[in-house]
């Protein structure tokens, strides 16, 4: 899971107000729920002293948010320093109620429930074709495809019975229309997917139509192109969006068999390029060296999450078991806080990704076996004495 959009957030200096909502609007009283939600969180971060700026902040971007039709969540993180109006650093609708809402002040901020219930966004491109052109969507995190542009080209696309020269010739020119048609659609298609970074095509349409186009396609587009079995006809969004979420998850479950695959070939190797266990991991983030974070987040919820705290410091990288590993860096203790907010917090600002694995529907671990429950694919090897 790409954390670059947490960057900017991880390098405003703590602390910090985190909190995950309730926020549904799917009852007639769900303005008035909303309201006595918040009040209840406000009075959390005012126990556990936030002060009032960003508290008031705070109060603004509950009352001035988007309502989402329907079940949902919300996490806003808020940085107790700073200018009033830049206190809130993120404002996130989730795509279901937080399993436990809660409101936090701590020297970090709390991520990882976010990027656990938060779906991982695959850039996507779809497509709806038929003979005469079609369309072009692209996808968009947490929403439904938008369209792009329409593509039409020739009208002459209906065959005609009958034999004769005539009649081949028009039937000849008819399938050159078709392709034609296919190969605007297509030059579309692979400017989008090169401009989006897409990771899938999902082509839906006739059998046809959909064949010709990929044909059409360049060679990365292609590569990536999932066809779905329909008669073509009118875009039906609710279908498409399912088709494309599908596809999405295929590619994140793709990616997370490999990362796995690539991690318990990497584990006990001399080159170094793998550590498992939160001292391996925290040494390796200090360095800058890691690539890629993995969570079980069944055996965090199961204790290390909440119960096991580390030292934090002003610089988000600077993260260790003791204060006097800090200190060693030339960084003063800022406190503590719990370790897969300082190691979701430390990956964000360093540029490594993250990846957690949550259980499997009966509860089970889905992640590779980690001391700790955390393990760390590396750059390059952690110098000695890190």
């Amino acid at each position: 899971m790409d954390l670059q959009f947490l960057r900017d957030l991880t390098a405003v200096p703590g602390p910090y107000a985190t909190v995950y909502l309730d926020d549904s609007h799917d009852t007639e009283d769900a303005d008035r729920l909303h309201e006595l939600r918040w009040a209840e969180a406000r009075r959390q971060l005012e126990g556990a002293g936030a002060d009032a700026t960003t508290l008031e902040a705070l109060d603004a971007a509950a009352a001035t948010a988007p309502r989402v039709g329907g079940r949902a969540g919300r996490v806003l993180v808020a940085a107790g320093t700073g200018p009033p109006g830049e206190r809130v650093r993120l404002d996130r609708t989730l795509p279901e109620p937080p399993a436990t809402p809660s409101a936090t002040w701590a020297p970090v901020p709390d991520l990882l429930p976010m990027l656990v219930e938060q779906p991982e966004h695959v850039p996507a491109v779809a497509v709806r074709v038929d003979e005469t052109g079609g369309e072009v969507f692209r996808s968009q995190p947490g929403n439904a495809p938008a369209e792009v542009e329409q593509v039409r080209g020739d009208e002459l696309v209906h065959k005609v019975r009958g034999g004769g020269w005539s009649h081949l010739a028009m039937q000849e020119r008819v399938e050159e229309s078709w392709r034609r048609n296919a190969a605007d659609l297509a030059q579309r298609v692979d400017k989008l997917v090169a401009a989006t970074g897409a990771r899938v095509v999902v082509v839906t349409g006739d059998a046809r139509s959909r064949s010709r186009l990929i044909d059409a396609l360049g060679s990365r587009a292609a590569e990536l192109a999932v066809q779905v079995e329909r008669s073509g006809g009118p875009v039906d969004v609710d279908e498409l969006t399912a088709a494309v979420d599908e596809a999405a998850r295929d590619v994140v479950v793709a990616d997370r068999r490999a990362l796995v695959d690539r991690y318990e070939k990497a584990t006990g190797r001399a080159d170094g390029l793998a550590v498992e266990g939160v001292d391996g991991v925290l040494a390796a983030l200090r360095s800058g060296a890691v690539d890629t974070v993995l969570l079980d987040t069944v055996f965090l919820d199961g204790g290390v999450r909440r119960d096991r705290t580390v030292c934090v410091a002003d610089e988000p990288t600077h993260v260790a078991t003791t204060p006097d590993q800090l200190r060693a860096l030339g960084s003063e203790p800022t406190g503590e806080a719990a370790v897969d907010a300082a190691l979701t917090r430390a990956a964000a600002a360093s540029g490594a990704a993250l990846v957690p694995f949550p259980p499997d529907g009966d509860g089970r671990p889905t992640g590779p076996s980690m001391a700790d429950g955390v393990a760390a694919l590396l750059r390059y090897p952690v110098p000695s004495g890190a």
